[in-house]
């Protein structure tokens, strides 16, 4: 408590302490100006972009057969518009609080709990990533000692983007270092620090970075350090606190019907990928990044420095196809760049059965964050995704960019629906047709060329099966890609059958062929004619 001998006693102000006072006050005044006019101005979407944006989700929702959307639209610092759009689960609607999956987009999260330890002392960033984690093991040993946590965080570990693969595949029921000893025998794209390449696997091993270096769960630690202090009520490290909440029933496509599945769920690596949120809660999240770290209610959660640090961009790359494969640098937990007609700070979430976008303009002081209950349509070259595009658009109708809708969702899944059965029609026939040899017990013409055939399709059907196991792991293909793996499949094991009839047919007609041999010679003989018969 200030006393009263805490206070100066008042002495005559003379002229001259009134002028430089005068001066003073006018030079703090101009640098408050300056300041000002250097800070981003907020450009406050006014309603006509707000039912701009509004119209391109609804319109692209129909297109795509999407159950479900949310939205969130922060200008200034302040969540200015939320909603959601469509059904939640069976019969709930979507709202603003209602949670969802965020894929991807988690791994902004981890990069912040790895800056707050960095803040605390806890983390040094060009510490190599085995100080932290001692389990660490890839084939070369040696490269893996030199992989530091900043690469880790920047993607430029050199872990190739595959190594996403293997770890999908067992970490269903385990845990972040169960999924990471899988990575023992990896080998490194590219050497430590020298080029980009995305790997889930980066944000795994992050993951138990955060833990050892905190002594915390990461799941606990960001429940306590990001979720409660940002007021994020509706945003859960558990599934089963997150279905209590409403959390929205997520879905995927199977050959263009909108199915029901999950949500897909991995509590071992969600520092990569399944955290859960609304999109309400995000606002606020983004929030903090545009007040520069602080929350509404003025708790500093990282340092200035430390998010300047987050946010700054690393190693060139390319984005998805849902962007058109847009030029950005990887930072931590964010992506800088991207297909907007300015800068966006921004990291796409893309679940089995979920998918996410939060995208910054740093120009504009401007932040939208989209979440929806679907996921996972067909992967093909080119081809954006309307799940994905649905998300892209309404960003570019929130800013004034054009908008392109493209092929619809039903339209493209009936092109590759009619291909599909053309192709498995064509596959069929053949195995009819060796079929009905085997049975009839019709000669090969020519046997070198059914053996040959039989090779052919036997190498082709067993490359087809594999394809998904091989490109991903059996769990992992169905999971993410179930129509395009099944369709693999499909093909491959009629080319096995046609193979399998065909071999059978050709074996039938070996094991008759000696006994067709020695008939005909018994015949022959039965029907020579004798010497007496030729003399009488």
């Amino acid at each position: 408590m200030t006393e009263l001998r805490d206070i100066p006693t008042a002495r005559p102000v003379g002229l001259t302490t009134l002028a430089f006072s005068t001066l003073g006050t006018v030079a703090s005044l101009l640098l408050l100006c300056v300041l000002a006019s250097a800070a981003p101005a907020a450009h406050a979407p006014d309603r006509a972009a707000l039912a701009r944006m509004d119209r391109v989700i609804r319109t692209g929702m129909d297109r795509s057969g999407m159950p479900g959307f949310a939205v969130a639209v922060v200008s200034g610092g302040d969540v200015v518009y939320a909603r959601g759009y469509g059904d939640a689960r069976e019969g709930a609607r979507a709202t603003a609080e209602t949670p969802f999956m965020l894929g991807s987009a988690s791994k902004s999260f981890t990069a912040l709990a790895a800056m707050q330890l960095v803040d605390a002392g806890k983390l040094d960033l060009d510490a190599p990533a085995r100080r932290y984690v001692r389990e660490f093991r890839l084939a070369d040993q040696r490269a893996a000692d030199r992989i530091t946590v900043r690469q880790v965080l920047q993607q430029t570990s050199g872990l190739p983007a595959t190594a996403g693969g293997p770890v999908v595949r067992s970490a269903a029921d385990g845990t972040a270092l169960q999924a990471l000893r899988e990575l023992g025998d990896t080998k490194l794209a590219t050497p430590p620090g020298t080029a980009f390449e995305y790997a889930n696997a980066n944000y795994i091993l992050a993951g138990l970075i955060i833990e050892r270096a905190s002594g915390e769960p990461y799941a606990q630690y960001v429940q306590h350090h990001i979720f409660t202090p940002l007021g994020m009520r509706h945003s859960f490290v558990a599934l089963d606190a997150a279905k209590h909440a409403g959390l929205a029933t997520a879905h995927r496509y199977w050959f263009g019907l909108t199915v029901v599945h999950g949500p897909t769920f991995r509590a071992g690596i969600q520092s990569a990928g399944y955290l859960i949120s609304s999109a309400q809660d995000m606002g606020r999240y983004l929030a903090v990044y545009l007040n520069h770290g602080v929350t509404a209610n003025g708790q500093r959660i990282v340092s200035h420095q430390g998010l300047k640090t987050m946010l700054t961009p690393g190693r060139p790359g390319k984005m998805g196809p849902w962007s058109g494969h847009a030029d950005a640098r990887y930072a931590m937990g964010w992506y800088v760049g991207g297909p907007w007609s300015e800068p966006a700070q921004l990291h796409p979430g893309r679940a089995p059965d979920s998918s996410a976008l939060m995208v910054m303009f740093p120009r504009r002081h401007l932040a939208v964050v989209t979440l929806t209950n679907a996921a996972n349509e067909l992967s093909v070259p080119h081809y954006p995704g309307s799940v994905d595009r649905v998300e892209r658009n309404a960003v570019d109708a929130l800013i004034g960019d054009p908008v392109e809708t493209g092929t619809s969702l039903h339209r493209f899944y009936l092109y590759f629906d009619l291909i599909a059965l053309a192709l498995l029609a064509a596959m069929a026939w053949p195995v009819l047709r060796a079929a009905r040899a085997l049975r009839t017990r019709t000669r090969p013409r020519r046997r070198w060329l059914t053996a040959a055939g039989v090779l052919a399709r036997t190498a082709g059907g067993v490359g087809l099966v594999a394809v998904p196991a091989l490109a991903f792991g059996w769990r992992a293909a169905f999971l993410f890609q179930p129509d395009l793996s099944a369709l693999f499949v499909l093909i491959g094991a009629l080319l096995l059958v046609t193979a399998a009839v065909r071999l059978a047919t050709l074996l039938q007609q070996a094991s008759k062929s000696p006994q067709i041999g020695t008939t005909s010679r018994i015949v022959r003989a039965e029907t020579a004619p004798t010497p007496a018969s030729v003399a009488q």
